[in-house]
């Protein structure tokens, strides 16, 4: 977007681990750097603020734009899943039906291959759950797009950060919490 780098912070519950049952959050994050990206040179190559979207990071840089208002979601280093789909589509031409259904995949595809632990770390906290009902589980999902906008799985947070330093923060994880509950 922009020419920057970006990846997006997705919000999955973990409800059930026998049978997995899981949700992807309507809403989620998106990341930017906050230098535009150029091709990988020696004198480039420690800018960690081009090529990496990590806030903890990009929030201590001069050039960092906070988001001043959750309503207005589609500007600044932090935006809204929703303003960035929408950018994807209407000004990338992007599918962004098909981006989601890819992330989707990856995301049901990663969890089946942990299905497993996560089994066992339920049954460590509640033995006598039959149910399978007692026990839940917030994941933060990072999503890389390509420049064709394939998605590739960057890395899955087991304790992702539901700190609130901006309005778009407090709107998405605040009702990330709430529908949860």
């Amino acid at each position: 977007m922009e020419k920057s780098k970006f990846d997006l912070r997705l919000y999955v519950l973990v409800n059930g681990v026998n049978p997995l049952r899981i949700y992807l959050s309507h809403e989620g994050l998106a990341r930017l750097s906050v230098r535009p990206y150029e091709d990988v040179e020696d004198d480039n190559l420690d800018d960690m603020t081009m090529h990496l979207t990590n806030y903890a990071i990009n929030k201590h840089s001069t050039r960092f734009q906070a988001n001043r208002a959750a309503i207005i979601d589609s500007v600044g280093h932090k935006r809204s899943l929703k303003a960035t789909l929408k950018f994807l589509s209407k000004v990338e031409g992007r599918d962004t039906e098909k981006l989601m259904s890819e992330i989707k995949d990856i995301i049901v595809k990663t969890l089946i291959s942990g299905q497993p632990f996560l089994d066992n770390t339920f049954k460590a906290v509640q033995l006598d759950d039959y149910e399978n009902s007692m026990c839940f589980h917030i994941l933060g999902f990072d999503i890389m797009l390509d420049h064709k906008c394939k998605p590739y799985l960057l890395e899955v947070n087991h304790s992702p950060s539901f700190s609130t330093d901006s309005p778009i923060d407090e709107k998405v994880k605040g009702d990330l919490i709430r529908d949860t509950i």
